[in-house]
């Protein structure tokens, strides 16, 4: 007996290639297929060394305006958003752009300065630095008589 493969749902991308080339672009046999809009969840980049831990979020497109760099206990978050303003009239026929916001959040070590942050974008590339405290080192401590 020979085993016969099939494509029972083939029929759905034949048919979907009769619509390519019509204005209605986006629609499929079953539904539509840009309903939902792309969404913004950044790339990160963690790089620790001996001084400091440097984040680096990948975020095309955005300016320094889009974006917010917070710290709050030991907890390193980056929030942004933008829009891409279509002229009057006009209506997307495909759609991969992602509008809206996003908010990545970082866990810092215990050992991490929050005081010593800096933060700088460079060709859609967001870097933060965080710091590392000094080593606390053992010391003595003298005992005063009474």
């Amino acid at each position: 007996m020979q085993l016969v493969r099939t494509r029972p749902f083939k029929f759905v991308s034949d048919i979907d290639s009769l619509f390519e080339g019509f204005p209605i672009a986006g629609t499929h046999l079953l539904g539509t297929r840009d309903r939902v809009a792309p969404t913004l969840v950044p790339r990160v980049d963690i790089i620790e060394s001996s001084t400091d831990i440097t984040t680096r979020f990948e975020l095309p497109g955005f300016e320094l305006g889009d974006l917010e760099v917070t710290v709050e206990d030991n907890v390193l978050t980056v929030k942004g958003s933008r829009a891409h303003d279509l002229a009057d009239g006009a209506t997307y026929r495909h759609r991969e752009l992602a509008d809206g916001g996003f908010s990545r959040s970082v866990t810092l070590a215990d050992n991490m300065d929050s005081d010593q942050v800096s933060a700088r974008l460079a060709n859609g590339i967001l870097e933060v630095v965080v710091q590392k405290q000094p080593d606390i080192l053992p010391r003595t401590i003298q005992i005063e008589a009474a």
